[in-house]
């Protein structure tokens, strides 16, 4: 099942986690340097390894659905925008994803929906210990797993968390826990991680390096660093509601009357609406829809994924049409609580 159609821990905040372990085969080289005969190799051997799971190899030609699964948060853009030969493995009830010939041979990869960053670990675990235990995996006594970015050496584990902060974001806290928590080794990016922008007050929130760390550290730090921040966003919207209440309100009615009525919505008016829908919600201001429901539509709307559900468009209005419909449909049931 998909994790944008499940119930989560703490998901007026937070969206979703992942757990992914960056691993290489050894006598292949890096991707960088791997020819296509290599990956060609490479993504025979594994699709072997894990003959319980399904896969799903791209040519050159395959940029929207590749575009799509970005959206989804189960390809990264490098793997999305690379020529190479490249397959995505899914497993586990689509709870593991992996990511053949990205950046390393290997993105082992578990998303969840909420937070839940042990449950993650488990499913990602699950996978990496039957390959580990299949395949010789390039690994050094001194610096652990062997990968293309030093970053990743050690126990090569990242774990991440997708947060909605419109409080903190309009009170212009971001800046100041960013450097807060890039002292203690978390990086802070945009929706898609690394190199992009937050859309829709959108947050990765992640542990930088894994060297010399363990994961159960690794874990820790980043469940104390999201606890917090979580905690943060609850009071920031309490004490805008309670400084401002009508002027909050107004701005949330404003936005979802707009996202229910639109005809022609572009990317960047649904985020907008999408955050104040999140804090709506979560104060108490509308009803009519789960935090789950507004995951999937969070994925419904993305422009490629739009194309690939949407048959026959044409063009940029033709999708903010497309969007705006699907918007409309899904936000059917919401009302103002007066």
């Amino acid at each position: 099942m998909a994790w944008y159609t499940e119930n989560g821990k703490l998901q007026d905040v937070v969206i979703s986690t992942r757990v992914r372990f960056a691993r290489n085969l050894e006598n292949y080289p890096f991707p960088e340097r791997l020819n296509d005969k290599g990956a060609e190799e490479i993504i025979e051997t594994v699709s072997e390894t894990l003959n319980g799971y399904s896969c799903e190899k791209f040519g050159a030609f395959d940029k929207t659905r590749l575009r799509s699964y970005m959206e989804m948060h189960y390809v990264s853009s490098e793997f999305s925008a690379s020529n190479k030969p490249r397959a995505l493995l899914s497993g586990e009830n689509d709870s593991v994803k992996i990511m053949v010939c990205e950046e390393d041979h290997l993105r082992i990869q578990s998303i969840v929906a909420g937070f839940a960053p042990k449950k993650a670990y488990e499913y990602a675990c699950k996978a990496d210990d039957l390959i580990c235990k299949k395949l010789k995996i390039a690994y050094s006594e001194k610096y652990g797993y062997l990968t293309s970015c030093p970053t990743n050496l050690g126990v090569a584990m990242r774990v991440s968390a997708m947060l909605c902060l419109p409080a903190l974001t309009a009170g212009n806290a971001i800046s100041a826990y960013g450097e807060a928590m890039s002292k203690m080794g978390i990086t802070i990016r945009g929706l898609y991680g690394e190199g992009s922008e937050s859309a829709g007050c959108l947050y990765q929130i992640s542990n930088r390096a894994s060297l010399g760390t363990g994961e159960k550290e690794i874990i820790k730090l980043l469940t104390d660093v999201v606890k917090n921040l979580v905690e943060a966003e609850r009071k920031a919207r309490k004490n805008l509601f309670e400084l401002n209440s009508e002027s909050v309100t107004d701005k949330i009615c404003r936005s979802i009357g707009l996202l229910k009525n639109a005809h022609i919505l572009s990317s960047s008016e649904f985020n907008s609406g999408f955050a104040d829908m999140k804090m709506g919600v979560s104060l108490g201001i509308l009803e009519g829809i789960s935090d789950e429901k507004m995951s999937e539509m969070l994925v419904a709307v993305q422009p490629a994924t739009i194309s690939l559900t949407k048959e026959g468009l044409e063009g940029d209005m033709a999708r903010d049409m497309a969007r705006a419909k699907i918007v409309r449909d899904m936000l059917s049931t919401v009302t103002i609580k007066h």
